[in-house]
């Protein structure tokens, strides 16, 4: 038998969720890891094959044709092992539902609870497919979709899971500041209007610096938590990063209302009842969270 030759899959994986989301933090926010072990994948993948796979040492992180080449080859394997992992479980009568979701409400929400999700007798397998906001989200496949700040349309019977408070969290190296507009700040481009609400509210104008603008809020997250600015984000979704002491909220009384996140469901998806079911779990999970922890808890909808 040939011995295949063939670099770590780690490495491959990590040159293909580069590629495809763009950026190296999203790859990371993607593959559930920090940016640093993306990185280094990267240099293990490059010293394997002896060659570059990005532009000007990955500057910008623009791929070369041999980058595009082999990122496409292991999009294409990958989306060859999900069909397959489909048709195993379909074998054991096990439907696999598709959840689309914003990539920072699956990472830091959805996918930590997926193995407490109850479907009350329902056996059923999920794949989580995290969405970025410049994406087409009408053009995927799905079973269940959760949308942030975007109306659904009411053939997917769309149903409201919670609004987001937003409240200004800081590291904990800039957290003595008693002036909160004297702080350094970050902000997403997604995400506008967001941060001046915050300050409007708190002390009626702009911050005394102008913000670090990033292209995507968990870009300027991972800002945040390196220590480089405050940010403004939804607290329910950092309670985590809250208790560990990674942020601070030293005015939690300042929280503003944010963007209404909503729950669809295929009309025509062969696993409508089961997604139903996930539907009505993840709304039944997000109370009973907010009852749990109401200090994060996120506004009523």
């Amino acid at each position: 038998m040939t011995k295949r030759r063939l670099p770590p899959i780690k490495s491959l994986i990590a040159l293909e969720s580069v590629i495809r989301t763009g950026s190296v933090s999203a790859a990371a926010e993607d593959l559930s890891v920090t940016h640093g072990a993306v990185s280094k994948q990267l240099a293990h993948l490059e010293d394997w094959i002896g060659l570059p796979m990005f532009r000007e040492r990955r500057r910008g992180m623009i791929a070369n044709a041999s980058g595009e080449r082999l990122a496409a080859a292991v999009g294409a394997a990958l989306d060859g092992i999900e069909r397959a992992l489909d048709e195993v479980m379909a074998t054991e009568n096990q439907p696999v539902l598709t959840v689309v979701a914003p990539a920072t409400f699956a990472m830091r929400w959805l996918i930590p609870r997926l193995p407490t999700l109850e479907l009350r007798g329902r056996e059923v397998g999920i794949r989580v497919r995290p969405t970025h906001t410049t994406e087409d989200w009408d053009a995927l496949d799905y079973d269940l979709i959760v949308r942030r700040a975007e109306p659904l349309p009411a053939r997917l019977s769309p149903r409201p899971l919670f609004r987001e408070a937003l409240g200004l969290l800081v590291p904990p190296a800039l957290a003595g500041a008693g002036d909160p507009r004297q702080l350094p700040f970050v902000d997403a481009a997604t995400r506008t209007g967001e941060l001046t609400a915050w300050c409007n509210k708190a002390f009626g104008g702009r911050p005394a610096r102008p913000p670090k603008i990033y292209p995507h809020f968990y870009v300027a997250m991972e800002a945040a938590l390196a220590g480089l600015g405050a940010i403004v984000a939804p607290v329910a979704l950092l309670g985590p990063q809250l208790c560990q002491g990674a942020l601070v909220e030293p005015w939690p009384h300042l929280r503003v209302p944010g963007a209404l996140y909503s729950i669809g469901v295929a009309p025509d998806g062969p696993n409508r009842a089961a997604s139903e079911a996930l539907s009505a779990a993840m709304v039944r999970q997000w109370a009973e969270a907010a009852a749990a922890a109401p200090e994060f808890a996120a506004a009523a909808v």
